[in-house]
């Protein structure tokens, strides 16, 4: 009888069912993720000056400073000086991988999705009763009171807190009714009370950031169509192991030796 591949006390677990609990657990789309990640990456090798920049920007996003933070940190981690130079390591080769797969198609994606990434400041005040909101509207329109001094002592939302402020934030990010009004607004434009979400709305454009293709924008936009690409190949893989399970069938060696064969 095959020695199980974990026992203790009462509990073993042989490794045929390892696939089944990975899935039943919910941890099989990482696992997957992590191997392909293998696969993909492994005969990527970056440089020393790489691996050093790499190693100097974790440990600056961590604020790790010195031996004995890093020791604390490692501490707190679970890890040693030897497991993290190999997470590292791997994060960088994937890093490279995303560069080399995707930068080709940073600059059309961002074209495509520069009018939703743009960013904006607006004022809002939001009152439950039309004639109040028409009130204050007329205030502001003629400059009798500020918008951030009714906002501040009339908005039922959150915004009451900043003096009706909102942002930067991206048009993205913005419910449509909200985003298509300050899109085509220019700076200081006034929208009269409009019903929104159960109560009624005044909205000031007050400043356009548009977005730039600089270098943070670049990994996002790679991050974004890596992310997109690993979840469909994981998802592939999932659907051919449970369809295998479902006719009856152990997992097939062959998706295994598919994701690991180098």
């Amino acid at each position: 009888m095959t020695k199980p591949w974990i026992e203790v006390d009462d509990l073993r677990v042989n490794l045929e069912n390892i696939p089944a609990l990975l899935d039943r657990y919910n941890l099989l789309p990482d696992f997957l993720r992590r191997l392909l990640e293998t696969k993909y990456t492994h005969k990527i090798i970056p440089t020393k000056e790489e691996q050093i920049n790499y190693f100097q920007g974790f440990l600056k996003s961590k604020n790790i400073s010195g031996k004995e933070s890093l020791n604390q940190w490692l501490l707190d981690s679970g890890l040693n000086d030897k497991r993290l130079d190999t997470m590292l390591y791997e994060r960088l080769q994937v890093e490279k991988f995303k560069k080399n797969k995707f930068e080709d198609k940073v600059e059309s994606n961002f074209l495509k999705a520069k009018e939703s990434l743009d960013r904006v400041m607006y004022s809002i005040l939001r009152l439950e009763n039309v004639d109040k909101a028409q009130e204050l509207f007329t205030q502001i329109e003629e400059m009798e009171s500020s918008f951030s001094d009714l906002a501040a002592e009339y908005s039922i939302g959150s915004e009451k807190n900043f003096n009706g402020i909102i942002g930067p934030v991206e048009l993205g990010r913005l419910d449509p009714v909200l985003s298509e009004r300050l899109k085509i607004s220019k700076k200081g434009q006034l929208w009269p009370p409009f019903q929104f979400r159960n109560n009624w709305v005044i909205l000031r454009l007050e400043k356009h950031l548009p977005c730039k293709l600089d270098e943070d924008m670049r990994l996002r936009i790679r991050n974004t169509l890596y992310e997109e690409w690993i979840s469909k190949e994981v998802l592939t893989l999932i659907d051919q192991m449970r369809f295998s399970k479902q006719n009856g069938l152990e997992i097939k060696e062959s998706v295994i030796n598919k994701i690991t064969d180098k």
